[in-house]
């Protein structure tokens, strides 16, 4: 493994649909075309799916819903193939979140203090999630050694050949897509003639209760179980300029004290368009020159916009101050760009690399990733755009 533009998957890839079929609650089976398909990319990455298939033509033979047993065979094998699929072409891996059904709900689910609302909120795209509501001091209510995070990062330790990326949730995301009653209730008394002020202190409050009951003692388990890398995942970082420092107090309360372990934050979709002089990742500034030293990567959304030159121009700017590893988002993972069948040439992303470099002033700084998750895509396509950075950023490394 090259150390100069290292290659890593940001997060997600999509389910096979095979898997997805057999683990419905609505009596669906897997088709014989997805059982082909679960058995081709099986075959592509050299794992033994031949378990998986036989639970696959059984169901369909008995129409009879899973056992805990098969259903476990069933995310494994997919966990596996995504895990070697991944290891074809990046040096950096994961196991593209496949025991996980969406960032949200997968941690708050397991909070006790929160409670979702019948309502679904609605992002960009098909992105949507099942809001929660805090209602009392947010904690685990399971016990670490049963924590589903663990237990996913220990699989694709003891399977996977190549260096590990753990993603996980950030605590200011996970304020951000709840709604806060209690640490309103709580701070309403001392801030009522002031809302904008209270909201914020709620905010606060909610962000670093998260980050020490919650994310921390995740952080904590997958540093006991061997993990060296952890990734934080906080797409609404500019959601709200003013909060930003809140988003800083929350990754610290995470990682200080943790030693040892790469930290890094992955950042998408930044604020475009805002009321003031700054905006995109400028927007993070002075701000986040106050994390604490161990998170010294941002992994990024790029390629989306094309203006690297703007884009990365503040982490330029500051570097004198502080330096960070850019983990350069450097193929679009949007659903425009599939539905119109567009994808990145090796050649592009080794002139993205290369723009990187030169704004940053430091090669050793760049990684090489897409923009985010690619669990929106087919499988069919989320390989093309990892054949297209690996090829790019080989390109990039011959000069």
């Amino acid at each position: 493994m090259s150390n100069l533009f290292q290659t890593y998957e940001v997060g997600s890839l999509p389910k096979l649909a095979a898997r997805v079929s057999a683990l419905s609650t609505k009596g669906t089976t897997a088709t014989e075309k997805s059982i082909a398909e679960f058995a081709r990319y099986g075959n592509m990455a050299q794992v033994d799916v031949s378990q998986a298939l036989d639970i696959f033509e059984r169901q369909r033979s008995e129409r009879m819903p899973l056992s805990e047993a098969e259903r476990t065979a069933v995310i494994d094998a997919n966990a596996l193939i995504n895990t070697r699929l991944q290891e074809l072409w990046l040096d950096i891996v994961y196991d593209g979140e496949g025991r996980r059904q969406e960032m949200y709900r997968e941690v708050v689910r397991l909070i006790d203090g929160f409670k979702f609302l019948p309502e679904w909120i609605r992002s960009r795209g098909p992105d949507s999630w099942n809001a929660a509501v805090c209602i009392s001091e947010p904690r685990l209510m399971v016990s670490l050694d049963e924590l589903p995070v663990i237990k996913e990062f220990e699989f694709v330790r003891d399977h996977a050949s190549k260096p590990v990326k753990v993603p996980m949730d950030d605590p200011f995301m996970i304020a951000n897509m709840s709604v806060d009653r209690h640490y309103k209730g709580v701070l309403r008394p001392q801030y009522e003639n002031d809302p904008r002020k209270l909201r914020y202190e709620a905010k606060r409050a909610l962000t670093l209760a998260l980050a020490q009951n919650v994310i921390r003692p995740q952080v904590e388990a997958a540093v006991r179980g061997g993990a060296k890398w952890i990734q934080l995942d906080i797409p609404s970082a500019t959601i709200d300029i003013e909060h930003i420092p809140i988003l800083v107090d929350g990754v610290n309360a995470v990682v200080d004290g943790i030693e040892g372990i790469k930290f890094s934050l992955h950042i998408c979709y930044p604020r475009r368009v805002s009321l003031t002089e700054e905006s995109g990742y400028e927007l993070l500034f002075p701000h986040v020159l106050n994390l604490n030293p161990n998170v010294n990567h941002f992994s990024l959304e790029l390629a989306n916009g094309d203006q690297y030159e703007r884009d990365l121009a503040v982490f330029a700017r500051y570097k004198g101050q502080r330096k960070f590893e850019i983990g350069a988002g450097l193929v679009d993972i949007t659903l425009e760009r599939q539905d119109r069948d567009l994808i990145e040439t090796p050649e592009t992303v080794r002139d993205r690399i290369a723009r990187a470099a030169k704004i940053l002033g430091d090669h050793n700084l760049v990684y090489a990733a897409p923009d985010c998750g690619l669990r929106q895509l087919t499988m069919e396509r989320s390989l093309r755009l990892y054949e297209v950075l690996a090829k790019g950023a080989e390109l990039a490394r011959r000069g």
